[in-house]
């Protein structure tokens, strides 16, 4: 039986597949670069923004370690507060209905 127009042209399609597919594999390794890039952009985004926040709270124990120390050496603060200790706030009770 001999074969139709369209039977040919699937023919001439299945052939060109390969290529079709190797077309598509270039697409998807572009695609995979593309998101490699952006999640690599995206991670030193991170580490720059962690890179900052851990010289802000560097910068913060500095001052907190200054007031303490100026605390400390102050002879009037340390004999006002010598008995004193910080004690976790009591639990409040809770109310039954």
């Amino acid at each position: 039986m001999p074969k139709s127009s369209s039977d040919r042209d699937d023919s001439t399609s299945k052939a060109q597949e390969p290529n079709g597919s190797s077309a598509n594999a270039s697409v998807s390794a572009a695609s995979t670069e593309a998101e490699m890039a952006k999640a690599f952009t995206d991670l030193l985004r991170g580490e720059q923004q962690a890179t900052a926040l851990e010289a802000s709270l560097t910068n913060l124990e500095s001052k907190l370690d200054a007031l303490l120390a100026s605390m400390e050496a102050d002879p009037t603060y340390t004999e006002a507060h010598q008995g004193e200790k910080v004690s976790p706030k009591e639990k409040e009770p809770t109310s039954k209905k």
